[in-house]
């Protein structure tokens, strides 16, 4: 759940059946695209309704249907509206949902999660810290 596509990801996991890669990102941002598994491109602007309604519909199913033995959740800070980088406009509250939503998902299943805090380039260095610090919370929590 980051800003930029999981290309990386997608690219050193294709075709492992092992492994099931997810990225919801937005669509016209560099770098150039691997396919996923499961890729979730956004218009610049989406804002946490959106964003949070893919995450409610493919989220569940995903482990549900998938039932892993680990999930790595990347907590990428840059889908902030006021990130300097992105175009994506996630709310303070948008992201701590965002959190509940993937973390609880997991543990609620009893899915092992490691989460792996990423970006964030947020006009004031101040907010990037306050996101990062409210997944450690919700991570705490869980």
């Amino acid at each position: 759940c980051d800003l930029h596509q999981g290309n990386g990801t997608a690219l050193i996991f294709r075709g492992d059946p092992r492994v099931y890669t997810f990225s919801i990102h937005q669509d016209n941002l560099y770098p150039v695209k691997q396919p996923s598994d499961l890729d979730i491109g956004l218009p610049d602007f989406t804002g946490d309704e959106e964003y949070l309604g893919h995450l409610e519909r493919h989220v569940p199913r995903m482990l549900d249907e998938l039932h892993p033995d680990l999930a790595v959740y990347l907590a990428g800070a840059d889908p902030f509206m006021r990130d300097q980088l992105g175009m994506l406009a996630l709310t303070f509250d948008g992201l701590r949902r965002r959190d509940e939503l993937v973390i609880g998902g997991c543990v609620g299943r009893g899915v092992p999660v490691a989460v792996v805090l990423a970006g964030g380039y947020a006009e004031d260095v101040h907010d990037t810290v306050r996101i990062h610090v409210a997944t450690g919370h919700v991570l705490a929590q869980a």
